[in-house]
């Protein structure tokens, strides 16, 4: 009788297995969405990871290109020492000093040859300021560029100075010649004048 007592609780007793069975399946498909979820988040941390260092490398290798062309364009402004110890550079100054020296010596003070001094030693001027820009930090140019440059400030001084060397030769010849003509005037007013 005793087992009619506890019977209700035996039939019961299929009914908890079977929650308990109901419960450990869902337990088991809980654990399953976990692992799930788990490595879903180490994926997904992988990629955020690749996508991370992926943008720096990037970033990076902007960074490198953009301190590569800085630095180029910064070698650009500053003259390489064989521009600045070419030998050009010294002939465009002698070429100055020996112009200055030929008008220095130049006796006539017309207006014309005045003009003309104050033309040439103007556009001399002019080329020692390219130069100078040329050999300062001032100009974004490669070598090349300031090579090509520097020949043509040095052709221009070059022509200056032959133009100026050959306009005071023929100012001595002149003044030569005209010495030479009172010269003659002279000799020939004394013979006049004595006879």
């Amino acid at each position: 009788m005793a087992f009619i007592k506890y019977l209700p609780l035996l039939l019961a007793l299929p009914a908890k297995a079977q929650l308990f069975g109901q419960a450990s399946k869902q337990q088991q498909y809980y654990l399953q969405q976990i692992a799930a979820y788990n490595m879903l988040h180490a994926e997904l941390k992988q990629g955020y990871g690749v996508i991370k260092n992926g943008l720096g490398g990037i970033r990076d290798i902007n960074t490198a290109e953009l301190n590569a062309h800085t630095a180029y364009y910064t070698s650009l402004k500053t003259p390489s020492a064989a521009i600045k110890n070419n030998g050009q550079v010294k002939d465009i100054l002698n070429y100055q000093s020996y112009i200055n020296s030929l008008f220095s010596h130049i006796t006539d003070q017309s207006d014309y040859v005045q003009n003309l001094k104050a033309k040439v030693l103007t556009d001399c001027s002019h080329d020692l300021s390219d130069l100078q820009n040329l050999l300062s930090n001032q100009l974004q140019m490669s070598d090349d560029e300031r090579l090509k440059q520097l020949n043509t400030i040095h052709a221009s001084m070059l022509d200056k100075y032959e133009f100026t060397q050959n306009f005071s030769n023929q100012l001595k010849t002149l003044a030569l010649q005209r010495q030479r003509e009172t010269n003659d005037a002279q000799t020939l007013n004394g013979l006049y004048e004595n006879h």
